[in-house]
């Protein structure tokens, strides 16, 4: 089976349409900016994000 083959200009429109649509939700109030930058977000409104840049650094340049 073919995997089907995405343009940059179908994502462009897409992502165009997508934030058409979240400004219309904003406008009519059917939702809050808070509750969009949620929805939208990557990660959970609850998540946890740490970087230890010390370990980092020893695997990145101390590992060779």
């Amino acid at each position: 089976m073919a995997e089907k083959i995405v343009t940059f200009e179908e994502l462009d429109r897409e992502k165009r349409l997508a934030r058409a649509r979240d400004a219309e939700r904003l406008r009519s109030g059917e939702i809050t900016p808070q509750a969009l930058q949620e929805e939208n977000s990557i990660f959970p409104k609850d998540a946890v994000i740490t970087f230890d840049f010390i370990e980092y650094a020893k695997r990145t340049y101390l590992s060779k």
